[in-house]
Parts: C-alpha cells; structure tokens; sequence
C-alpha cells in the first residue's frame, strides 16, 4: 500500500510546480485515497516554459508518483500520488532522478547522449 498524500503536501506540490499558489491554473482536486489533481491548460515543455522538466524533477524530489489524463479540450489533468523509495515495488515505490537517468540510460541503446556529446566536442573544437 502506498503512503497517502495529504492535502497541505499536494498544495505545496503545485504550488512548487507553478511558481506560488495564485499561479495554480486550477482549483485543486481531490481524488480520493490520498490522489489529487489540477487541470492545466496548454502546453507542458521541457525547456522554454519548463513545467514539463520541472513536473518531472519534483516527482523524482519528492517520491511523488505524477501522471497526465485528457482533459477538455487544450486542457491536461495532472495528477499526483505520493509513493515510497527504496522498496523495490513497482506499485509503492519511486526512484530517485538519478536513479531514473541510469535505468533509462541502461535501457537506451541507441547511443544518443554520446551521439550528442561527440557532436558537441566537434563543435568546440571546429
């Protein structure tokens, strides 16, 4: 069974996520069992408008499990959960970021962040 996110923890979240709880694009939901929930409305980016990079980095911070559903239309829902770290149970538990980077790493074998590392050094030097 995975620990319950109380609600004081999954404003805290957001509110982190969003840069200030009056920066929450929606009211927050509660979903039951210790699962809560925001709409958000556009796009989720990496980069330039990084919610989606620092979504994930928060999840992996915090041992907060995070997934996304449709919602209306231009709309996600986020939601989040909180989890254990360090029991091995893919229901219960959640890695660290590094933990993640070196499983996905593992698992990738197409070479990219040498391909992109190679390719930087080429450029330095040229």
């Amino acid at each position: 069974m995975s620990p319950i996110l109380m609600h004081d923890d999954a404003l805290d979240f957001f509110a982190t996520l969003y840069r200030g709880k009056h920066h929450l694009p929606s009211a927050m939901r509660d979903e039951g069992n210790g699962c809560w929930s925001v709409s958000h409305y556009g796009d989720l980016a990496s980069f330039d408008y990084d919610e989606l990079t620092r979504l994930v980095l928060l999840a992996h911070d915090r041992c907060v499990r995070v997934w996304v559903r449709a919602g209306q239309p231009r709309h996600v829902r986020i939601w989040i959960a909180a989890r254990y770290r360090g029991t091995g149970s893919m229901t219960s538990d959640h890695p660290t970021i590094e933990d993640a980077i070196l499983k996905f790493r593992e698992r990738d074998d197409t070479g990219w962040p040498r391909v992109f590392a190679e390719r930087e050094a080429k450029e330095k030097t040229a």
